[in-house]
């Protein structure tokens, strides 16, 4: 409409040029065909672009609806393999690392490290031991417990027999420092815990320059040496190799990371994980459910 409205125009000020001026009427016609011509140049690109914007959204529509479809039949297959199973086995309370299971074949990937940042409430040690026993079920190798107000490092000994106390699910729990990441040989189902401070932080990355700085001082290291990939391998050295976690949930209503780990928590998915004390087994699926439909792409 916009164009036909122009060329209208256009016409319009051709036949007022005649009038005033005394344009030939063949100098009128020439005018008339040149703007017929650039109205159909005009609604010929427009044709074009509708028809490849019409194309894109077909093909948006259509990928949306296999991904769809791809969903929620795993969605169901998965509900009905939950529900024949749990009258058979009484409910999953009595073998939860089975019920895992159930559900681990269905996920696409696994974080091999998972982060627990408390928030402002009180750790909750049988929620905290729960988790530890459900990842270890989940095949993640590493879990990290951090703890800005430093409860769990007062009572880090006390809440480690107790978890080992209420062991549910076969297999190997270590507890390691923070700077230790060693393996444990000959177990094939374990999980290594670590307790992280606000120490941990942002006072490992102060302390990594100043020891940088000191070995420029000394004439041990050059400044265009310095650059992400040395930082990165000084802090994996620091924490014992332990790789970044993928995924870090965060407990309570507030999301802030209270300092956890800036370095380390780049390239982390952080999912919210609700009040400890209402941190079941459904939550804790729904976490891997969530961080395995992640599709992160990195940029160059």
């Amino acid at each position: 409409k916009i164009l036909h409205k122009n060329c209208v125009r256009d016409l319009f000020s051709s036949y007022r040029a005649v009038y005033l001026v005394g344009t030939s009427p063949g100098h009128l016609s020439c005018c008339s065909s040149v703007c017929t011509s650039s109205c159909a140049q005009n609604i010929h690109v427009m044709s074009l672009g509708f028809l490849y914007k019409a194309a894109w959204l077909l093909l948006h529509f259509i990928f949306s609806i296999v991904e769809a479809v791809i969903f929620y039949r795993k969605f169901l297959v998965r509900k009905f393999k939950q529900f024949s199973w749990s009258p058979q086995h009484d409910g999953y309370s009595k073998n939860p690392a089975e019920f895992i299971k159930l559900h681990r074949d269905y996920l696409d990937k696994i974080p091999t490290h998972l982060a627990v940042i408390l928030g402002l409430e009180e750790p909750n040690s049988e929620a905290l031991s729960n988790l530890i026993y459900w990842a270890m079920a989940s095949e993640i190798s590493y879990i990290s417990i951090y703890d800005h107000k430093e409860i769990l490092q007062a009572h880090q000994e006390d809440f480690r027999e107790f978890v080992l106390r209420r062991q549910t699910i076969p297999g190997r729990v270590t507890f390691i420092p923070a700077h230790d990441g060693s393996d444990a040989n000959g177990f094939k189902n374990q999980i290594k815990v670590r307790i992280l401070s606000r120490a941990d932080g942002k006072p490992t990355i102060g302390n990594l320059c100043r020891t940088l700085s000191q070995e420029v001082q000394r004439g041990q290291l050059q400044l265009d040496q310095i650059d992400v990939e040395l930082v990165d391998k000084r802090l994996s050295d620091m924490t014992g190799r332990i790789p970044d976690p993928e995924v870090a949930v965060y407990t309570g209503d507030f999301c802030c990371t209270y300092g956890f780990l800036p370095w380390q928590s780049r390239l982390t998915e952080f999912i919210p994980m609700g009040p400890q004390n209402l941190f079941g087994m459904d939550t804790f699926l729904n976490v891997l459910y969530q961080y395995a439909k992640k599709e992160q792409r990195f940029g160059k």
